[in-house]
């Protein structure tokens, strides 16, 4: 018996490799995770054989046994493939074993007893050891029909494992496809939660791949995909996990990571790509293609798989918007913004979070733009000395300047054409309709006069009350440059971002008329000393 089960072991140890596709190596042959089924059977098979070999029950009753232990062989073959063939093949071999030997052993009986054996019993004993031999025969047939139904099995397993990898693979660049992303990261999310791990998240974008494609072919935009995506293998480690996303968006999987980690992938990602687009003369663009990449991080940031896409889309939608060939880090804005309020403001803090919330229900692009618009403001406000208090206000009413545009229709806030004159008088009334929203704010006046008044201009052509100068509040003039940075940049679906040459240029130009000159040397020196937006 313990010969049987060391048999066993032995020889699912040498099965322990198992065909599966790999997109880094073609064939990656992982441990197949036998299933509780498997050991039931093969536990019950095992009980058979030794019930027959112990001759345990009567002859009638043994003949149930083997009834069943050849419905066993053949059902473990077939089921369970090599595994199930290699119990067969130990059991089946040695019970033949058996018979061969039981029939040596008669016949040298018959013929040691010198024919002192009675007529009719020689007669009957002549026929045991052929009977024998038969059986044996049986046996060793049994062996084969399991070694063909284990390889029918397999080749069957092999031929659906190749087509659940052909659904599973892009069929431009060979990286994972949307659908196997899906599944894969619900797989990955379990595994950190049961392994106490981490889980990060890259969304990567080509930056001017449509522009590249538009003007080159569909097929040089293929080969510049699949050489992205050579590139991301090539920086990766082997459990990482690539896919491509649509278009020309790819998602990479990073499992056990840190934000550290992360951020040394994307810039060895970055810098292979980069010299991958100059030496294989895909930069024939005047804007070349270049990579924007937002990332988040399960658990630190999201709590779920639909938390962390919406988290690494979200900062990938912020690294494309400022000014492309960017890195961003999702973060919750909410959680900037509470740090500025003490714990006697909550009722204060709910009211901005509720309007936040509003205005992400309403329009994606509003509420990114709202965060950057923050982020340059708080920049240039810092540079001239604005206090705390100061400070707080103008990043609330950066997040909140837009507001408004929930009164107004995503008709005309999405609309390619120009605007008719009517269009344009209701979105001119957007700072006016924020104000009333506000108006629960009302006791903080700075927050209420710095949304009320960005867009008025500083030679006194603005809206909604045409005051000019220095009598426009400084952060509203602040906001004002800020607002219209970001504006520029960014696309929108009646024309393409500029590029950042071309903003600070429009900056430049419209410095002292549009925009209070000083806040636009501020922010220059910003981009000039920090690089921000490009």
């Amino acid at each position: 018996m313990n010969k049987v089960f060391n048999n066993l072991k032995n020889t699912l140890t040498n099965y322990n490799e198992y065909n599966n596709i790999d997109i880094r190596s073609g064939l990656h042959s992982p441990k197949i995770k036998l299933t509780k089924l498997f050991y039931i059977i093969a536990l019950i098979h095992i009980v058979v054989v030794i019930l027959q070999a112990l001759e345990v029950f009567h002859h009638d009753k043994r003949v149930i046994l083997s009834i069943t232990e050849i419905i066993l062989s053949i059902s473990l073959s077939y089921r369970f493939g090599y595994y199930g063939m290699s119990l067969s093949i130990i059991t089946n071999s040695l019970a033949a074993f058996k018979m061969f030997n039981f029939s040596r052993v008669i016949s040298s009986v018959i013929e040691s007893s010198g024919g002192n054996i009675n007529v009719d019993l020689l007669e009957i004993t002549n026929i045991v050891p052929s009977l024998f031999i038969n059986m044996a025969v049986v046996r060793i047939s049994l062996i084969i029909i399991s070694i063909l139904a284990a390889y029918i099995s397999e080749q069957g397993n092999k031929y659906i494992n190749k087509l659940k990898w052909i659904a599973s693979i892009d069929g431009v660049t060979g990286v994972y496809n949307h659908r196997y992303f899906q599944s894969i990261l619900e797989e990955e999310i379990k595994k950190s939660k049961e392994s106490n791990s981490s889980l990060g998240m890259m969304m990567i974008d080509l930056d001017n791949f449509k522009l590249f494609n538009d003007t080159y072919g569909h097929k040089a935009g293929d080969e510049l995909l699949n050489e992205a995506a050579k590139v991301f293998m090539s920086k990766t480690r082997k459990q990482d996990i690539i896919c491509r996303y649509g278009g020309d968006e790819f998602a990479i999987l990073i499992p056990d990571t840190t934000n550290k980690d992360i951020l040394l992938v994307i810039e060895r990602i970055r810098d292979s790509f980069n010299q991958m687009i100059n030496s294989q003369g895909f930069n024939r663009l005047s804007d070349k293609t270049s990579l924007s990449v937002g990332y988040s991080i399960y658990p630190d940031f999201a709590k779920t798989k639909d938390q962390l896409i919406i988290q690494a889309d979200s900062a990938l939608y912020q690294a494309k918007n400022m000014g492309r060939n960017n890195v961003q880090l999702y973060r919750n804005v909410f959680e900037d913004i509470k740090a500025s309020f003490n714990s006697d403001e909550n009722q204060l803090l709910g009211g901005v979070r509720a309007l936040l919330g509003t205005v992400s229900a309403k329009d994606k692009y509003t509420l990114g733009h709202s965060e950057r618009v923050m982020d340059y403001a708080v920049k240039i406000g810092r540079l001239m000395n604005l206090n705390n208090i100061r400070l707080r206000s103008l990043k609330l009413a950066a997040l909140l300047h837009d507001i408004g545009k929930v009164e107004i229709s995503e008709n005309i806030l999405n609309k390619s054409e120009p605007l008719t004159d009517e269009e344009f008088y209701l979105l001119r009334k957007h700072p006016s309709y924020s104000v009333d929203i506000l108006e629960p704010l009302s006791n903080l006046e700075l927050l209420i006069d710095t949304i009320m008044y960005h867009h008025e201009r500083f030679d006194g052509k603005g809206y909604p009350t045409g005051i000019k100068g220095n009598n426009i509040p400084l952060e509203a003039r602040i906001l004002c440059v800020a607002d219209a940075f970001d504006a520029m940049l960014s696309d929108r679906p009646y024309r393409k971002g500029m590029r950042l040459d071309e903003v600070t240029s429009e900056l430049l130009k419209n410095s002292g008329t549009q925009f209070d000159p000083d806040v636009v040397q501020v922010l220059l020196k910003i981009i000039k000393e920090t690089k921000v937006a490009i």
